[in-house]
């Protein structure tokens, strides 16, 4: 006899129908992060540790519910059926050496492409490999599930376990994310729609005239296979932060500027040449206090972009133009001037799964997909996901996520920038993506020099560099320094 289950489904916002669509044609989005651990941990206590991060995060017990009309999100009891499903989401790994950097980076790949089924579950896939001195484990959640804070508070939760702490249990919210962007009183809707309008128009006619700088890229047909590279930066974070200071702004900004100024060095006689640089905004502050919304599990993230050109500004004029355009994009936000996009994305699941996954393939075919070269989101400074008084800690953090372009990932630990990477393995090579890595150390380098900060630099990887004419950047960043 088959028992009841009380039904608990739940809406999809906008961007987690995009990810439902996009899933089966660009592969499925899946965010790896790869935890290195400062002492052994039985493998017994980080399993029961695993079990609980799903009993405690409902939204991974999250399955994809077709409907008569739009999809949903299911949340399946804490049972059996569960249990089945961790056994198969959960593995260890101990033929791996968790000191081969090269071994756990084409692991990290290889989760990078793994596949997800969305209509059954789990939405993570879980891996420990064990070591006698620094063991490391891999969380894997599903990018429908959850955007980078979602996934941050997952390796902090687990962290606690790991020392024996208890987590909280966390709620199911699902509120449209039109509520972070649209403006308090529905009169208010007209002159907002406007002006949000007005910033596109005028994006769009200044970018017209602009040689946008990116990376070769070889036009296919269709998506391929993920790929990445971990990479540390080769300046310490403390010598970044001190050489933002010195220009006046925070080091997100100054990070943004450097990669920026790494581009446009690219074209250095094209007076238009111009840099794009996507930045990522955390929508969760934007929604209204009234709603009394808790963590948001979820998506919840905004993007503007910053437009960088004339490849002979000065490092000052660089950060100060780079600082005004982050503070005008931020304003936006807070001005509910960014209403007009959003709204439309909010008619996406009156589109449905098919048509928005055909829109993918047309313009993939078409090779119509936005011109952009990377996506990097920072993570900013995760030593908090350390507990006070832990024994057991994190002291290395590598985060990747699936893009269908090239993307870098900016986060820090102990005084310690990482800057891993991840690309489409048909748009370029390994070389190519090694030879970009190693340009833009050589830039962090002379930047921080040229502040004033140059002290304690490290070694930069040795990489050939390689000369790339078209240089696009698309940077994806969460300002939470």
């Amino acid at each position: 006899m088959v028992q009841a289950v009380e039904d608990t489904t739940h809406p999809l916002n906008r961007t987690e129908h995009g990810y439902a669509a996009v899933d089966g044609a660009a592969g499925t989005m899946v965010q790896p992060y790869m935890i290195r651990l400062n002492a052994p941990v039985a493998e017994a206590l980080v399993r029961r540790s695993m079990r609980s991060l799903v009993t405690h995060h409902p939204r991974l017990r999250g399955v994809v519910s077709p409907g008569l009309h739009f999809c949903r999100l299911r949340i399946l009891p804490d049972d059996e059926l569960v249990d089945q499903l961790f056994n198969v989401a959960y593995r260890v790994e101990a033929h791996i050496d968790a000191q081969d950097s090269a071994a756990l980076e084409a692991y990290q790949t290889q989760m990078l492409n793994e596949v997800m089924p969305l209509e059954r579950g789990l939405s993570v896939h879980m891996r420990f490999i064990p070591h006698a001195s620094q063991p490391v484990v891999f969380l894997c959640l599903h990018h429908l599930f959850g955007d980078g804070r979602t996934c941050m508070q997952l390796v902090g939760d687990l962290l606690k376990l790991l020392n024996g702490q208890a987590i909280e249990m966390q709620p199911v919210e699902t509120p449209s994310m039109i509520g972070a962007v649209a403006p308090a009183h529905w009169w208010q809707w007209p002159r907002h729609i406007w002006r949000s309008r007005q910033h596109k128009v005028n994006e769009a006619r200044r970018q017209a005239d602009l040689h946008i700088q990116q990376l070769p890229m070889r036009a296919t047909t269709h998506f391929s296979v993920n790929a990445m590279r971990q990479h540390r930066v080769s300046v310490g974070s403390a010598e970044l932060r001190q050489a933002a200071r010195k220009l006046g702004v925070s080091l997100n900004t100054f990070m943004v500027s450097a990669v920026a100024q790494s581009f446009l060095d690219m074209a250095p006689d094209d007076p238009q040449a111009a840099a794009v640089i996507r930045i990522s905004v955390d929508l969760r502050r934007h929604y209204p206090e009234s709603r009394h919304f808790g963590p948001l599990w979820g998506n919840h993230v905004g993007a503007f972009l910053v437009t960088e050109d004339d490849p002979r500004k000065s490092l000052p004029e660089r950060v100060r133009s780079v600082g005004a355009h982050v503070k005008e994009g931020l304003d936006r936000f807070a001005r509910r001037e960014m209403f007009w996009t959003y709204l439309l994305e909010e008619a996406m699941p009156l589109m449905g799964r098919t048509l928005l996954g055909h829109v993918v393939h047309q313009l993939k075919r078409q090779n119509k997909l936005p011109k952009i070269s990377c996506h990097c989101t920072s993570l900013g400074d995760v030593s908090h996901i350390n507990p006070p008084g832990a024994t057991i800690k994190a002291i290395e953090f590598q985060p990747i996520v699936t893009s269908v372009a090239l993307l870098m990932v900016m986060v820090e630990l102990d005084g310690v920038f990482y800057l891993p990477t991840s690309w489409q393995r048909s748009d370029n090579t390994v070389e190519e993506i090694d030879a970009c890595l190693a340009r833009l150390d050589l830039t962090f380098e002379r930047l921080v020099r040229e502040a004033g900060g140059d002290r304690g630099l490290h070694t930069a990887r040795c990489v050939a560099p390689q000369v790339v004419k078209e240089l696009n950047v698309d940077i994806r960043v969460s300002l939470s320094d």
